[in-house]
């Protein structure tokens, strides 16, 4: 059926109700039939968007993955909290009140008081063994020399407990000070095991959400890829065009008059709406070459364009032996208001 053909059988059904008209499937899959789907760009691999859609997929099984874990690294976490508050806070806290008042004065007291009597005890049992070594050595306890003696003794016993008085106040202040430091040491890692369970749960989300991102983002890649190589392929189809227009062109400049050729609304009855799709597929169905004229048949020139013989059976326009400005040019303008429209569907679909 050729292009003018189409637009009567167009023009026909567009005077029946709207409930049958052709659905926009329905016309897509005519213009599909007449070689407009032809004006496509190639169907990519379909593998590139399965490996978008298992890309995202795997993202997403990690992401779930990471939240399981995450959920048990969190149940640890409320775990090692609760013990802490039940057990060893409260051991904890007793710690730290024993050792703010480890060094009071009553325990060192005590403690150089305990010092002391040990001294003291220890000086006369001493004092006693002088005194049975004299006497079995034959000396007097009772002699001058050996009273003097005794009262030496006597004083060192007195320095002796009188030091170790100080230092057993030196000792409690010391074990305070280590308690002390204990203590800090405990509030410095109270929360230690929460802390660690909370940090692993953190990480398990954050390694799950940069999962699940990285595959979303792989596959919005590999469909950009796939949509900028449907574009190169529209563009390199425009350009492919432009051999024909520039073809008509020039014919239109050899065979239309100075002034125009008459094309006036006024002029011209029988109007026919053209469908959208057809003038594409029709000049796509046209073959297109360089060719030169045969001794003494038009201006003997080299010239690029179709044949008579396609154009009247893609259009029905023309009698197979020559080509009709009017029409050539009108499917010309035809094919490049459908280039515009695919073109124009293509922009908006990235737009979104």
């Amino acid at each position: 059926m050729s292009l003018l053909d189409r637009a009567t059988v167009t023009q026909q059904v567009a005077a029946r109700p709207n409930h049958e008209n052709p659905s926009p499937q329905t016309r897509a899959s005519k213009e599909n039939d007449m070689g407009g789907g032809n004006s496509s760009a190639p169907k990519p691999d379909p593998n590139i968007g399965l490996a978008a859609m298992k890309s995202a997929e795997t993202g997403e099984k990690m992401f779930g993955w990471y939240q399981d874990q995450a959920e048990i690294t969190n149940e640890w976490a409320a775990e090692d909290r609760g013990r802490w508050e039940t057990v060893f806070r409260p051991l904890q806290d007793s710690y730290i009140s024993a050792a703010q008042t480890w060094d009071s004065a009553d325990r060192k007291n005590q403690r150089a008081a305990s010092a002391m009597a040990d001294t003291k005890l220890q000086a006369r049992l001493a004092d006693s063994g002088r005194v049975r070594q004299a006497m079995a050595m034959g000396v007097n306890p009772a002699s001058g020399a050996f009273q003097s003696a005794s009262r030496k003794a006597a004083l060192d016993t007195g320095l002796a407990a009188a030091g170790a008085a100080n230092l057993a106040r030196r000792q409690v202040e010391a074990e305070a000070e280590s308690k002390r430091a204990n203590a800090i040491n405990m509030g410095s890692g109270l929360s230690v095991n929460p802390a660690t369970s909370m940090g692993i749960s953190n990480n398990a989300m954050s390694v799950g959400g940069s999962a699940a991102m990285e595959g979303y983002n792989q596959q919005g890649s590999l469909l950009e890829t796939q949509y900028d190589q449907q574009m190169q392929q529209w563009k390199a189809n425009q350009k492919s065009q432009e051999g024909l227009f520039g073809a008509v062109g020039s014919l239109a400049g050899l065979f239309m008059p100075p002034l125009g050729m008459l094309s006036s609304k006024e002029a011209k009855t029988d109007k026919k709406p053209l469908p959208k799709g057809m003038a594409l597929g029709a000049i796509r169905d046209m073959p297109v070459e360089a060719w030169r004229y045969k001794p003494g048949m038009g201006d003997g020139g080299a010239h690029v364009g179709p044949y008579a013989e396609d154009f009247h059976k893609a259009t029905g326009a023309g009698d197979g032996k020559s080509i009709p400005i009017v029409s050539a040019i009108g499917v010309t303008m035809g094919a490049i208001r459908d280039l515009d429209a695919k073109v124009s569907k293509l922009e908006r679909k990235k737009a979104a």
